[in-house]
């Protein structure tokens, strides 16, 4: 069986490395990108099995990632959770509506994040 990959796109370092500590404690392989403006290259190169994706980062917002990667034929069928403080189910709907799988709001903790992704990777 072959190990599992996420791209975890987030610019607070804390955070992410937070979550490849716990992903990788969980046999998943975890691919750091803290810089949003090489994300969608970086989700092209790797090509991996699930996007964990901040909205609101400096110089370039997660919105547009999200919309770049469904956009590009080989990044669109990753499934995409959305890691953010954005509480509004408005905000939320408009975010499944344009391509992201899930959302974990920041404040329900790594736990919830953490489940959502083992959720997503489930075998079919």
């Amino acid at each position: 069986m072959n190990q599992k990959t996420v791209l975890v796109i987030e610019d607070d370092r804390s955070i992410a490395r937070l979550a490849e500590i716990i992903l990788n404690g969980k046999g998943l392989q975890t691919h750091l990108c803290l810089d949003a403006t090489n994300a969608v290259q970086i989700a092209q190169r790797v090509h991996p099995d699930l996007i964990i994706l901040d909205i609101h980062m400096p110089r370039r917002s997660g919105i547009s990632i999200l919309k770049r990667l469904q956009q590009d034929e080989s990044t669109r069928v990753i499934p995409v959770i959305v890691n953010s403080v954005l509480t509004r189910r408005q905000s939320i709907d408009q975010l499944k509506k344009m391509g992201a799988s899930d959302f974990v709001p920041k404040g329900a903790g790594i736990d919830a994040l953490v489940d959502r992704v083992l959720f997503h990777l489930e075998p079919e």
